[in-house]
């Protein structure tokens, strides 16, 4: 009888170091805040989701939340039955696209002309209008920007052989957050 109540005391405890063994972990790890925990198990249980557009979402914005913008691909694809997640299949789409734009345009020196895209609260897409609209100042490869919501420094560093965007966010409160995509 012991052995069986340690056994089922370890594999408690250790349970979050093995992964999420259910949709259910998905969503109290949510109900915390734990996006990252979201965003990596989830996409080994989605599954076991696809078809509830709203876990699909879960998912999706825990992703997002920790720059996990590529994970959007099959959210995107999930999504469509009711004007919510329809809604929320353009937000991600567009958030993918700017990515994309903005990478090619540092990492390519493409320039684009007349580019009108909406934009989000996320914010990859605020940097992504400033730098399109020329709201920057540019000292040696950093651009720097700044709008009503903080002060942004966007530039390329290589990490490990592979070319990286950086979006440094002082917010209004003066905490500092780093934001990579690749």
């Amino acid at each position: 009888m012991k052995k069986v109540v340690l056994v089922a005391a370890l594999a408690t405890l250790f349970r979050p170091l093995f992964g999420a063994e259910s949709v259910a972990d998905l969503i109290e790890a949510y109900k915390r805040g734990d996006h990252k925990y979201v965003c990596f198990h989830g996409s080994k249980l989605s599954g076991k989701f696809r078809n509830n557009e709203d876990l699909v979402m879960m998912y999706a914005f825990s992703c997002l939340n920790i720059d996990y913008i590529d994970r959007l691909s099959v959210p995107i694809l999930a999504l469509g039955k009711t004007p919510e997640s329809r809604r929320n299949r353009a937000y991600f789409s567009l958030i993918q696209a700017q990515k994309y734009i903005l990478i090619h345009a540092l990492l390519d020196n493409e320039h684009y002309e007349d580019l009108n895209l909406p934009t989000t609260d996320y914010i990859l897409s605020r940097v992504f209008n400033l730098f399109f609209k020329n709201r920057y100042k540019k000292e040696g490869d950093v651009y720097l920007m700044e709008d009503e919501k903080g002060k942004y420094k966007l530039y390329v560093k290589e990490l490990h052989g592979k070319k990286w965007v950086y979006i440094e966010e002082t917010t209004k409160d003066g905490k500092t957050h780093i934001h990579k995509y690749r």
